[in-house]
């Protein structure tokens, strides 16, 4: 597992402090459909996801309204007892303004094109999209009570070749 640690200063005050897990949709079906379910791949690395976080106080799960992301974030709401509450993916920066507030342990779930993008925003990065292929990227954004949030990078597996 390659981890990167980024580390950068922030200007919203968070009360407790938080961590927050950003993730691209599991793997979808490819088809002909705007809203396509997971694979059998991506179902086992929505379960790999919520083992990613077994254990530790999960007080929130965001997902955008689309099946793939739902049924991505699924099982780390039911291991918790939480429900998943959908965010407006054309939104980042509200759906930024929110995780700044909270305290605990967050997931997010988006897209190859909006996960990097609120990272940026959470972070001060600039990442480009995700490539397409891409399924097993983890952002992991720790937001301290004084607002200084420092970025790891890690993989789920199945890694995901891009060649």
């Amino acid at each position: 597992v390659l981890l990167i640690f980024l580390s950068f200063p922030f200007s919203v005050l968070v009360a407790d402090g938080s961590t927050i897990y950003l993730v691209r949709h599991a793997e979808k079906v490819i088809e002909d459909s705007s809203d396509p379910s997971l694979t059998k791949v991506g179902q086992a690395r929505s379960k790999t996801f919520a083992g990613m976080l077994h254990g530790k106080n999960v007080t929130h799960v965001f997902s955008t309204p689309y099946k793939r992301t739902k049924d991505t974030a699924a099982p780390t709401a039911h291991e918790h007892g939480i429900l998943v509450e959908e965010y407006n993916p054309d939104e980042g920066k509200l759906i930024v303004d929110k995780l700044k507030t909270l305290s605990g342990v967050v997931l997010v779930t988006g897209h190859s094109n909006t996960i990097p993008r609120l990272v940026n925003l959470l972070v001060g990065t600039s990442f480009e999209d995700l490539d397409e292929r891409v399924y097993d990227r983890v952002y992991i954004v720790t937001l301290d009570e004084h607002g200084h949030a420092e970025l790891e990078i890690s993989y789920s597996e199945p890694r995901t070749p891009t060649r």
